[in-house]
C-alpha cells in the first residue's frame, strides 16, 4: 500500500518546527502522481519492488507522471470525489 501525500509540499518554508505537520497554514497542492518506479523489467533502473504481484502495472521510470494511477487512486478514493 501507498499513500501520496502532497497536501503540504508545494509551498515550503512555512513551519516553525518540523514536528508542525497538521492543516499547516498557507499549504498548498504540490507535484503528484509520479511513478516509484518501473515495472518494465529491462529498465537500466528497475526495481524488483515495482514488478511485484500486487505492484499496479505497466508504470513508467521513476519520477514519470504515471496517469493510470492517478485516474486509479481517484476512482478507490474513499471517501470518493
Amino acid at each position: 500500500q501507498a499513500i501520496v501525500d502532497t497536501g503540504r509540499n508545494g509551498v515550503t518554508g512555512l513551519r516553525l518546527e518540523w514536528n508542525d505537520w497538521c492543516n499547516v497554514n498557507g499549504a498548498g497542492f504540490g507535484p503528484g502522481g509520479e511513478s516509484d518506479g518501473t515495472s518494465d523489467s529491462s529498465a537500466t533502473r528497475y526495481d524488483s519492488s515495482c514488478g511485484k504481484a500486487d505492484s499496479f502495472k505497466p508504470s513508467p521510470e521513476a519520477g514519470a507522471w504515471n496517469q493510470a494511477y492517478f485516474e486509479m487512486l481517484l476512482r478507490n478514493a474513499v471517501p470518493s470525489f
